[in-house]
């Protein structure tokens, strides 16, 4: 009788691995080593969504530098910081008029923010100063309108790194939806990504909510992969295209003479 002890004992290992690792996340949100939570706090009046896809593209883009314009009570702020902290790197500069609105308390920017009274786009000159360039990542949240959100977007654009991001809060506002567009018809290198949040918001005669984010060039793809490989990253790349920890182990893949080789059992 066949009892496969090998299998099953592997397949217990496995799952003894993936439940340490799912309270070691537990354990990393509930100490505060994590601070996705930061999306449920307010102040703020923009929806769920949208405050998670904020948090997510920030720990997930690894920006440096980031730019905000249009911080109101600082509950963006709040999230941006939290990811930038969650990432161990980075700093933010909050563009505003009204400075005393401002409400999230300083521990909660884990001294990853600077809030820079003023108006946008004339002191947007006066922000950059404080962030440094490139910028990586802006983010425009300011007056709704399109008169000011086609002026704010052309007044960043020169400042951002090549791959760099703009990431445009009420998207489903048909202001900000022409703004966007104008923007684009007068800068071919623009890429735009589309809608990322989906929840709008009914407030006639217009809707409110979304992200819609913009790109500046191309996708920089083979430098962000080189960079995170460092030093480590082999001169023949090809041989390890079919590279799999999981595959190795269940003979899916083979080591022939330092290549990795698909096997086809078809």
């Amino acid at each position: 009788m066949n009892l496969n002890i090998k299998g099953r004992f592997r397949k217990a290992a496995f799952e003894v691995v993936w439940r340490l690792r799912f309270l070691e996340n537990r354990l990393r949100l509930f100490m505060g080593l994590q601070r996705i939570e930061s999306i449920f706090h307010r102040p703020t009046d923009m929806c769920e969504s949208d405050r998670l896809m904020i948090y997510a593209l920030v720990r997930g883009l690894r920006p440096k530098r980031v730019l905000e314009i249009g911080v109101r009570w600082g509950g963006s702020a709040r999230i941006i910081c939290a990811a930038l902290q969650d990432n161990g790197e980075g700093f933010c500069v909050g563009l505003d008029p009204h400075v005393h609105d401002f409400r999230v308390p300083a521990r909660k920017l884990y001294g990853r923010y600077e809030l820079v009274c003023g108006y946008s786009p004339a002191d947007v000159p006066d922000a950059i100063a404080r962030l440094g360039t490139p910028v990586d990542l802006v983010f425009i949240d300011a007056t709704h309108i399109y008169a000011c959100a086609l002026a704010d977007v052309n007044a960043v654009c020169s400042y951002l790194a090549e791959g760099g991001h703009i990431l445009m809060h009420d998207a489903f506002h048909v202001g900000i939806d022409a703004a966007v567009r104008e923007f684009m018809k007068h800068n071919p290198d623009i890429e735009d990504l589309g809608i990322l949040t989906r929840h709008a918001h009914q407030d006639m005669p217009v809707m409110y909510q979304g992200l819609r984010l913009l790109r500046v060039g191309k996708a920089c793809t083979q430098q962000i992969i080189t960079s995170a490989y460092g030093d480590k990253l082999p001169e023949d790349t090809k041989r390890l295209w079919n590279y799999n920890q999981y595959s190795l182990k269940i003979g899916q893949v083979r080591e022939i003479d330092g290549r990795y080789e698909y096997v086809d059992e078809n």
